[in-house]
This record gives structure tokens, sequence and C-alpha cells, in this order.
């Protein structure tokens, strides 16, 4: 943990999350088939969840090919979380220890 931290400072914390995405366009069907087997995205008995997600993946899987094909082949979402953490540490910086 470090230092002590005295009575009166404040802290910070700041949490960045992401459902991840495919980086190249051979994971974006096993991406959505692991997206849609989520028991928290499809709320049905395994192996009805498990039978849907292949289904879903397989039909959506060439056109979000084609959408992540116009994003540079993969999904931006992780070099965009991780430019917002940079910002945040540099931001956050200003303010004490980060």
């Amino acid at each position: 943990m470090g230092e002590a931290q005295s009575a009166g400072e404040s802290r910070i914390a700041v949490v960045l999350l992401n459902l991840g995405g495919p980086d190249r366009p051979k994971s974006v069907r096993p991406f959505l088939f692991n997206l849609f087997n989520d028991k928290s995205i499809i709320r049905v008995p395994q192996p009805f969840r498990y039978l849907l997600a292949r289904i879903i993946s397989r039909r959506r899987a060439v056109e979000a090919e084609k959408i992540y094909a116009e994003l540079g082949g993969g999904s931006p979402i992780l070099p965009n979380t991780e430019a917002q953490a940079a910002a945040l540490t540099e931001k956050l910086g200003d303010l004490g220890k980060v």
C-alpha cells in the first residue's frame, strides 16, 4: 500500500471495464459466441443457450466482420480503454500519487 494516508486526505479510485472485443477478423465469431453464451446476456438454461449462441454467432459473424474491417480489422475498445487510462493517470496525477 505504501505510505500511510493522513486523516483528512481523500483518495480517488477509478476502475475501467469493458466487454472486450475481437482483435482480428478470425476472432469475431468466437467473440460473438462467448458473448451470447453468457447467462447474463441470454437468460435461458443450457443447452438452449449454447444452441442459440451458435446460431446467433454464425448469422451475425459475416456482418460483424465487415463492420470490424471498417474499424481497422478489430475492435477499438482495448486501445480506447488504454488511452482513457493514460489520460486519467495524467489528469489524476496532478492531484497526488497514482
